[in-house]
């Protein structure tokens, strides 16, 4: 899998993060930044301890670091969460939009240490 097939199954614009990033090694460095980033571990704690001023700031940072990365569907569903966390408090919205971000999440990395681990096999830019 290149690079630039990762982003097509990850909804994001490979385009834009190449203009961003110059290189594939600094793509992939940045994309394995997210493979050790504490965010998503932060917030599955925050929801399980009903701390809704902590799962709102673990959502937040997720969805930075992902619209930082250009890495579309979990940008956009760590949004959705983020927006039904603004509240800080529970409502009917938080776990079906956190159980579209852990999908969301598990494929983003699973994709990810795909391409990290067979390199990209095409040479693509």
């Amino acid at each position: 899998m290149t690079t630039s097939e990762c982003y097509d199954r990850l909804g994001g614009d490979y385009e834009d993060i190449c203009q961003r990033f110059k290189t594939e090694a600094r793509i992939q460095k940045f994309l394995g930044m997210l493979l050790r980033d504490a965010s998503y571990s932060n917030l599955c704690t925050a929801l399980e301890e009903k701390d809704y001023d902590a799962a709102f700031r673990a959502a937040h940072t997720l969805k930075g670091v992902a619209l930082n990365l250009g890495l579309g569907r979990l940008a956009k569903s760590s949004s959705e969460l983020t927006e039904a966390l603004r509240a800080r408090q529970e409502n009917e919205a938080v776990h079906p939009l956190f159980l579209l971000l852990e999908r969301d999440f598990t494929e983003t990395c699973g994709l990810v240490k795909q391409l990290l681990e067979n390199g990209d096999k095409a040479g693509d830019r």
